[in-house]
């Protein structure tokens, strides 16, 4: 045994000595992990942990979400459920209201919920903020609605005045001159009807939006002229939905707090449903999308655990024909997991949602040295009767091949603290500390656990199996992996790298399947210099890939065209309008039925003004006539403050954003003075193609802006961060390599038999991307990550091989036979790697999981094939040519060693 093992062979010596002792103290240390890992451990389910703050785009996203935390709201999606026909807008509006009134109870989630902007709030600056197209329509139709507020508003000339005394009977009078037109009847229609709610109801004062029209809200043709965010759905842009935003109470200190708040959220959402069975409505939005992963990934990972220690405990006691060592393995690797959570705690401080998973690695890993312990334990507990004789002989034989395995695959882990990426740096320190701690666990605990409870197996030909057959055609085997891999060759070349973020999730959430109808994808260009963000603007106008841009640039732009065609407007000369007199009320509803006449063709404007004039007829005649008269010339005043609001924007004043609802600015403009322009992509960006196109054109347009803007977004972080990612996982791979070559080399002290051991990684790995190209799977950022893993837990197949190898050339009586100790610890161990990962490919829904227990899987598979077929045969033919070299040994080949001489 090399001298750098002797220490741990004396030290397993002194824990078999103390059975007892070690153990109690083993498990004090469990309880001390246990407890304060229960009060120190600190779980983050905040995903923006994941990743270095230091780095410059990373850092600038962080800065950009905390000034505009919209881009953090949940979002409650509502939309028709027959996709041909929309409801009308008030039951869109109703809706609205419902949801945002029972979300906004959840005070123990929700900080506040908004579904509109409050129109009533706007002011005349409202205008301001509606696109330059809808700006000039509005001017325009303004232009032909101005002469019928002169109507109202001015005082009659001696024209006028012929039409009747009061606005309101020159109004009746000036509509049954001319022709009517469906636009006419529109107005004509809202206009009668709130005439017939203000003689119907003269128990109570006039409200606006009941008597007297809203003229904000009158005639609008969809809800988001009414405020609320009412915008094209993505997937079909010809169909709209509506959103209420929802700003949830962030918790990132529980796995389940953020779930818990979106299903919440949820539950209100279908309750406020339930009376608009005409709609359908979700949940989506980031924090939505990130409660759902995580709740599915949790759910994943804990079965997948449980199958696998249960999968695992099965292999063992099958193979090792013992339930006693199959449950000593167990409890052996209990007590490494109860220790990693001991140095979660002192290294870490918390564990995120990757390193959430290192209970998986250490049962599928981290059982594979105390596999090799538990096999050569049987083998020498069937010879042997002491156990300090026992345990010598156990380590002399896996000592060195089991800490070459376990550093190289902790090292694997480790080696991601030299990345960007503090998600996958962070599952590194506790998963590679947690693989050092079960081998310490082999090393500790499971010699004095079989000392006080020993296992005496049968001893027989069946364990010891006939020799290995050598001859030249065992070199078939590796001719036959190699023509496979050949053959496979044009199947690997199919497998791509696919790096879309959304084909990693469980295709059935609902968070999934609403989050494409969003407009999700955006640049954020920061400045709180105008000028130079209208540079910034100018720079990006002639863009292919730009759809439009949004920014408060617009409401200058809209404010400077008004007043440029604000001459084309005539001016109204407002004037307090002329009492309705009781004596009026006879002729005007002569007038007003001659109005219904003339507007037959046009139900719902005759009908109205029918009903009208027989409440004015009714009402013609003593006290009644002086109340209604009273009522119409208050009705009357109020219109026309309704007139002058309508007519104000279009004679605008210098933008003042302070004097705006936050709903409206927090847009555009942050509390500290920071203005935003939004650039839309032409293209679906969930593709990375073309999100590539569009990050280095916007990047190219604004490289001399440097200083003056900071260019961010969620496209930006989202396309750095997945190349720092991947970046990340090639140089975690390039590392593991170079780090597994040297600690085999210090192992072996030998190059030939280092590349033989490591070896194992260049025929397994490339037959699992042939695979991976024959079933069509992919690399996507959730299964890059198994490949240093692979490699970290794949070398010890050859490991194990090429100590077997020196075993028997050292010692004669070692010899080689068919069906191996060592042969059947490395199928245990396959069996246990494989099946532990393997249920991520079978019962998992997150789609990243499935593809990473899957290529973990079948990598594991490939590299034990390639070990037992291409590596052992090697090995073999190699032995039985220094057999022939060597001079005839005393020793039958089938003679069994005693204590002594072993």
């Amino acid at each position: 045994m090399p001298s750098l093992h002797r220490p741990l062979l004396v030290a397993v010596l002194n824990f078999v000595a103390r059975p007892w002792l070690t153990l109690i103290s083993a498990a004090i240390v469990v309880v001390a992990c246990v407890v304060l890992a229960m009060l120190r451990l600190n779980i983050s389910t905040d995903q923006n942990k994941l990743f270095d703050p230091d780095a410059p785009f990373f850092h600038d996203y962080l800065r950009y979400i905390e000034k505009f935390p919209e881009n953090e709201a949940i979002y409650v999606l509502i939309e028709p459920n027959d996709a041909a026909m929309s409801p009308p807008v008030k039951r869109w509006t109703e809706i609205a209201d419902a949801v945002t009134d029972r979300v906004r109870r959840l005070d123990k989630y929700v900080k506040t919920v908004d579904s509109r902007i409050p129109v009533d709030k706007l002011g005349p600056q409202g205008l301001l903020f509606d696109t330059p197209q809808l700006v000039q329509q509005n001017f325009a139709e303004m232009k032909r609605f101005v002469p019928l507020a002169k109507l109202w508003g001015e005082k009659p000339g001696v024209l006028t005045r012929l039409l009747g005394e009061t606005p309101l009977e020159r109004f009746v009078a000036g509509l049954n001159t001319q022709k009517p037109d469906a636009e006419t009847a529109g107005f004509v229609a809202a206009l009668a009807d709130s005439w017939v709610k203000t003689l119907s109801t003269t128990d109570r004062p006039l409200r606006l939006g009941e008597e007297v029209p809203d003229l904000a809200s009158l005639g609008a043709s969809d809800p988001s002229r009414l405020g609320y965010y009412y915008v094209p759905d993505q997937t079909d842009p010809s169909r709209y939905v509506l959103l209420v935003r929802v700003y949830h109470r962030a918790d990132f200190t529980s796995l389940t707090a953020i779930s818990e708040t979106v299903e919440a959220i949820r539950g209100a959402v279908r309750d406020a449903a339930k009376d608009f069975p005409e709609f359908r409505a979700g949940v989506t939005g980031r924090p939505a999308l990130e409660a759902d992963e995580m709740r599915t990934s949790d759910d994943d990972s804990r079965r997948a655990e449980i199958a696998a220690l249960i999968a695992v405990f099965i292999g063992l006691v099958v193979m090792l024909r013992s339930f006693w060592l199959a449950l000593a393995g167990e409890i052996a690797l209990g007590v490494g997991i109860g220790w990693t959570f001991g140095w979660a705690t002192l290294s870490v401080g918390e564990l995120n949602l990757l390193s959430m998973v290192f209970m998986l690695a250490l049962i599928g890993i981290g059982m594979d040295y105390l596999v090799q312990v538990l096999t050569r334990y049987r083998e020498q507990a069937a010879r042997r009767s002491t156990p300090m004789t026992i345990w010598t002989a156990v380590f002399r034989q896996v000592a060195a091949p089991i800490n070459t395995a376990c550093a190289g695959a902790a090292g694997a882990f480790l080696v991601a603290t030299f990345t960007d990426f503090r998600g996958a740096a962070h599952l590194g320190i506790i998963a590679g500390g947690g693989l050092l701690l079960c081998l310490l666990a082999g090393y500790v605990v499971l010699p004095p656990l079989l000392t006080i409870f020993p296992v005496k197996p049968r001893k027989n030909g069946r364990d010891l199996g006939p020799l290995a057959i050598v001859t030249r055609r065992i070199l078939l085997l590796p001719i036959v992996w190699i023509a496979l891999l050949l053959a496979g060759g044009p199947f690997a070349l199919k497998t791509g790298f696919d790096p879309s973020l959304i084909e990693l999730q469980a295709p059935n959430l609902e968070s999934v399947q609403l989050v494409n109808k969003l407009e999700t994808w955006s640049y954020a260009i920061l400045s709180k210099d105008l000028t130079a963000l209208r540079r910034a603007h100018d720079a990006l106008r002639d863009s292919p890939l730009v759809e439009r841009t949004e920014s408060v640039l617009s409401v200058y732009d809209n404010y400077d065209w008004l007043k440029a065609h604000e001459k084309e407007l005539p001016v109204i000369e407002w004037a307090e309008p002329e009492s309705v007199d009781a004596g009026d009320l006879t002729g005007l509803s002569s007038k007003v039925e001659k109005l219904a006449d003339n507007f037959k063709a046009f139900a719902d404007a005759a009908n109205p003004l029918r009903s009208f004039a027989k409440l004015l007829e009714q009402n013609a005649k003593g006290d009644a006539a002086s109340k209604a008269a009273s009522r119409l010339t208050e009705w009357q005043r109020q219109f026309i403050e309704q007139l002058k609001l309508a007519v104000e924007p279009f004679h605008p004043q210098p933008p003042d954003l302070s004097k705006l609802p936050r709903e409206l600015t927090g847009h555009f403009v942050a509390e500290d003075g920071t203005y935003a322009l939004y650039v839309y992509p032409k293209e679906d960006l969930w593709h990375r193609e073309p999100m590539t196109r569009f990050v280095h054109d916007i990047e190219a347009r604004t490289k001399d802006l440097a200083g003056e803007v900071v260019v961010t977004g969620i496209v930006p972080n989202v396309y750095y961060t997945t190349g720092s990612i991947a970046k990340s996982f090639y140089k975690s791979t390039v590392y593991a390599l170079a780090l597994i070559f040297v600690l085999v080399l210090i192992d072996l002290r030998s190059v030939r038999q280092t590349l033989l051991a490591i070896s194992v990684l260049a025929f397994g790995l490339p037959m699992m991307i042939a695979i991976n190209g024959l079933i069509g799977v992919n690399w996507n950022f959730a299964n890059f990550f198994g490949l240093p893993i692979l490699i970290g837990a794949g070398h010890e197949y050859g490991v194990f091989l090429v100590h077997r190898y020196r075993e028997a050339v050292r010692d004669p009586r070692r010899v080689w036979r068919r069906w191996d100790v060592a042969d059947k610890g490395l199928l245990l161990c396959a069996y246990v790697t494989c099946t532990s990962f393997g249920f991520f490919a079978f019962i998992a829904h997150h789609r990243g999981l499935r593809s990473l227990g899957l290529v973990m899987a079948v990598g594991t598979a490939c590299i034990y094939l390639a070990a037992i077929l291409v590596l052992r045969p090697v090995l073999l033919w190699h032995l039985s040519k220094r057999a022939q070299g060597a001079p005839p040994k005393t020793t039958p080949p089938d003679h069994q060693p005693n204590e002594v001489n072993t």
